[in-house]
Parts: C-alpha cells; sequence; structure tokens
C-alpha cells in the first residue's frame, strides 16, 4: 500500500484490488464513523481506476483508496458484504465500465438499456453515434 496525504483532510492509498477488502474493514472497524461514501470509477489509459471514498462523520477526512484494474476484464472484489453503501455504486460502475464485482449475487443490467448491452459509455472506446444508429433503427 502507498499513502500520500495531499491536504490535512485527504488522504490516498493506492493497493492491489485483493487488498481492498482488508484495507476497507480496517477503516470501517477502527475509524468511529468511518463510511463508504461513494466509489468513482474511471478508464485510466493503463487500466481502469477504481477510488473507494470514506468519510469519517464530524470530520473533514476523506480517506481514498484507490486500484488499478488491468484490462479489457477487470475485476475487484466488491464491498457489499461489508456495507450496503457499495451496492447501487458497485452496480453502476459495472454497467457503464465493464468492471466484474466479485462476491455480487448475479444480477441484471441496472442503468444501461438493453440496446447497449455489451458496451460500456464510460469506456474510452465507447461510440455514442454507434450506439444511437442500434437505438434508432
Amino acid at each position: 500500500m502507498e499513502p500520500a496525504v495531499r491536504s490535512p483532510r485527504r488522504l490516498y492509498a493506492s493497493l492491489e484490488a485483493r487488498d481492498l477488502p482488508e484495507a476497507a474493514r480496517w477503516l470501517l472497524a477502527r475509524l468511529p464513523g468511518c463510511r463508504l461514501a461513494t466509489c468513482t470509477g474511471i478508464d485510466l489509459r493503463d487500466g481502469v481506476g477504481l477510488f473507494h471514498h470514506f468519510a469519517v462523520n464530524g470530520s473533514p477526512l476523506v480517506i481514498t483508496l484507490k486500484v488499478l484494474l488491468p484490462k479489457p476484464d477487470p475485476r475487484a472484489p466488491s464491498l457489499l458484504p461489508l456495507t450496503a453503501a457499495a451496492d447501487w455504486i458497485e452496480r453502476e460502475i459495472r454497467d457503464l465500465l465493464g468492471v466484474s464485482f466479485e462476491g455480487r449475487p448475479a444480477e441484471g443490467r441496472f442503468l444501461k438499456p438493453e440496446e447497449l448491452a455489451g458496451s460500456f459509455p464510460l469506456r474510452r472506446g465507447f461510440d455514442p453515434a454507434a450506439s444511437r444508429e442500434r437505438t434508432d433503427g
């Protein structure tokens, strides 16, 4: 894990995907009022980045756990077994970026229309013109 402090209110830690549940479990158990606020997924040049943002109630501190997943089949352990707050955001990231969250129950699509099945609108290679042709035709 590589911790970095960029301001008194922000702490970042880069880690391997396999270490994500243990790091999240540690934060949730050891920091009173700590909760998963959200997760950001970004298609980066060298992989798909997941940024799990943890807030601490009553404090301006935000702790971000950063994970880089390989393309073209990004996979990460789900945090749903640790916190219900992971539910919707993991489903959204799966639909829009194609990240598979291991340890989740099997679920259908969440946000994407059926016409976009198999494509991921937030990936760099997504072609909006081609998707409009599929939905208009």
